[in-house]
């Protein structure tokens, strides 16, 4: 790469990760490519750990995302609890989500970064079978995919537009009600089986482990 081209994706890259995005091969192709190779990884490494931060990579290596590397100060241990208290408030309706939507597709395994999901192939699996149906009322009652719409088209509908807004799921055009799942579902399972391996979730009112910590933005 030419120096211009490398220092015009170092900031484009640094700034995505300090606003809190998830860099994949499906989010940001370039980037990701980009924080693939060592020699660039270790420079904005290098700059994040001038700011207190650090470049962390899923146990799977699907995906990249900015953490810090201490808590040392009140805005900071506030930014993290509210980080913290924020996923473990996601992580019920997004596991109840995800059974859902493997038993609509009759998938025995998780979803994946890279799988295809149409909501169409959903909404005729939830149509059609009421205990399905229940389900996702069930969702949409409380939580992060709350809703006053009544049917599964418009349930199934506001969800898919919250995993988009959240970076789970990038539709492949504007228009698109196919989606490509993103590598922020290997952080997700990261973060899970933390909390299994810890047998507890904790209280977002404390302050989380290091363990934890390390693993928020």
């Amino acid at each position: 790469m030419r120096n211009d081209v490398t220092e015009g994706l170092f900031a484009t890259v640094v700034e995505a990760l300090l606003m809190g995005r998830f860099i994949c091969e499906y989010t940001d192709k370039v980037a990701y490519e980009y924080l693939q190779q060592e020699t660039y990884r270790e420079s904005v490494n290098d700059y994040l750990a001038r700011i207190g931060r650090n470049l962390q990579l899923s146990s799977t290596g699907d995906v990249f995302y900015c953490a810090y590397n201490a808590i040392n100060s009140a805005d900071r241990k506030t930014a993290v609890k509210a980080q913290f208290g924020m996923t473990i408030n996601q992580l019920e309706p997004l596991v109840r989500w995800l059974k859902l939507a493997m038993s609509a597709l009759q998938k025995e395994a998780s979803i994946q970064p890279g799988d295809t999901l149409r909501q169409g192939e959903l909404l005729s699996a939830i149509e059609g079978a009421q205990t399905l149906a229940d389900d996702l009322a069930k969702i949409v009652r409380s939580g992060q995919f709350a809703t006053a719409r009544s049917t599964p088209r418009e349930q199934l509908n506001h969800i898919m537009n919250k995993l988009v807004e959240n970076a789970y799921l990038k539709p492949h055009d504007a228009k698109s009600t196919t989606y490509t799942a993103t590598g922020k579902w290997s952080y997700l399972y990261d973060l899970l089986e933390f909390i299994h391996t810890h047998e507890s979730m904790g209280s977002p009112e404390d302050e989380p482990p290091e363990e934890q910590r390390e693993m928020l933005l």
